[in-house]
């Protein structure tokens, strides 16, 4: 497959652009098209952004003017990495537009990419203690969460009956690490001290957030069809994962059901409270065989994933992940190049910076694999005491860690 023009919902929050990044960088993707209500915190490279409105009633009209092969609902996703149901909880009218774009008559689109959460699955007792694609999600999952999520992938299915030429390709993410983790992880960031349950200590499993929004790209380029997981290889006890963020826990929960321990985790002001309590009280192991098996490679296995999770965290403890500023094109346009511009943030005059420095953050992201790791300590310190970005400083954590 080649020359693919690709559109991405929910493209301006964090995981949405990491995925559109992604798109980006594959030869066989011709065209990136993202969509959101607001605009997204930074200009992409080469990915055109429109400003739709929450219910994305102009979906179709883009789609045709666009002409797009693949559409990508990150939806899901997006809101799962900071535990906020809320988020996708009531949006059956944005899932019909998006099944209206695909199955309208003369609808260019020949496939929809559903990425969700393995949150899906829910934590009933009848699920085995291994995830693989063969298992078959609940069709009425508890908690508000998993509820949200199968509404998503249900009106998608929905969408293939009513056009069965449509391709239908759903990712479920392990909980993704970054410098906003979601699930048991979120949970420990925001509470002083994280309760556990007496006497459990589940398996932990997750994936670095740009591993995971790869792994989008590499199913939307090969054109993959059916359900893939997603996670890093490697599982960790709940203990350890905690342990090397730094967090502190104490095992104070009574092990009295998800129930019992969700309703504890709501008081204490936490989203997805029954996602969490599953978590604490059972865990999981994912397998992720099947999309390695078409030639896709994990970048970080999940301990090396939660060691560059936790340099982030010593830099800049994420207590309440905030909004970015947007990115607004006519303010960049008036502070660079407008001759009414003389205040600090304007920059007309000013030399360009020269050496490494001077390197966009592609550029850089893409120079440090060469890089040895005396060279990457150097560079480190260098960019901390310099621009100091944050996908560059975590590239090298995780190339130190894997050093």
């Amino acid at each position: 497959m080649s020359g693919l023009r690709v559109l991405v919902t929910a493209g301006s929050s964090r995981f949405g652009a990491l995925v559109v990044t992604a798109l980006e960088r594959r030869e066989e993707i011709a065209t990136v098209v993202a969509v959101d209500d607001h605009a997204p915190g930074a200009p992409f490279a080469r990915a055109e952004f429109v400003r739709l409105g929450a219910d994305l009633v102009q979906l179709p009209r883009i789609v045709r003017g666009a002409d797009v092969d693949v559409v990508v609902d990150v939806r899901a996703a997006a809101a799962v990495s900071p535990l906020d149901e809320r988020s996708i909880v009531g949006h059956a009218a944005v899932s019909e537009r998006i099944a209206t774009a695909c199955t309208e008559p003369g609808s260019p689109v020949g496939r929809l990419v559903v990425v969700g959460s393995v949150h899906r699955m829910g934590w009933g007792r009848d699920l085995p203690a291994f995830l693989t694609e063969d298992v078959e999600p609940p069709a009425a999952p508890r908690g508000a969460l998993a509820g949200a999520l199968a509404a998503i992938e249900r009106s998608a299915a929905d969408a293939r009956d009513r056009r069965p030429g449509l391709g239908l390709t759903t990712v479920r993410l392990a909980d993704p690490v970054g410098p906003a983790s979601s699930g048991i992880l979120q949970a420990a960031d925001r509470l002083p001290l994280l309760p556990t349950v007496l006497g459990f200590d589940p398996p932990v499993q997750v994936v670095h957030e740009e591993d995971a929004a790869a792994a989008v790209a590499h199913v939307v380029g090969l054109g993959l069809d059916g359900p893939y997981l997603v996670a890093a290889d490697g599982t960790l006890a709940l203990s350890e994962a905690l342990r090397i963020l730094g967090r502190p826990h104490a095992p104070v929960l009574p092990p009295w059901g998800t129930g019992v321990l969700a309703g504890v985790l709501a008081r204490a002001g936490l989203g997805g409270a029954h996602e969490l309590a599953g978590q604490l009280r059972r865990g999981r192991g994912i397998d992720n065989r099947r999309l390695k098996a078409t030639g896709f490679a994990y970048r970080a296995t999940s301990r090396e994933a939660l060691r560059a999770a936790a340099g982030v965290r010593r830099r800049r403890r994420v207590l309440h992940p905030g909004v970015p500023a947007p990115y607004e094109p006519e303010v960049e346009a008036f502070l660079r190049y407008s001759p009414s511009a003389r205040g600090p943030g304007a920059e007309p005059e000013a030399a360009e910076e020269a050496g490494i420095g001077a390197l966009e953050g592609d550029a850089l992201l893409q120079l440090l694999p060469s890089l040895d790791p005396e060279a990457l300590r150097a560079l480190r310190a260098h960019e901390e005491a310099g621009p100091a970005r944050r996908r560059v400083l975590d590239e090298i954590d995780l190339l130190l860690h894997r050093a």
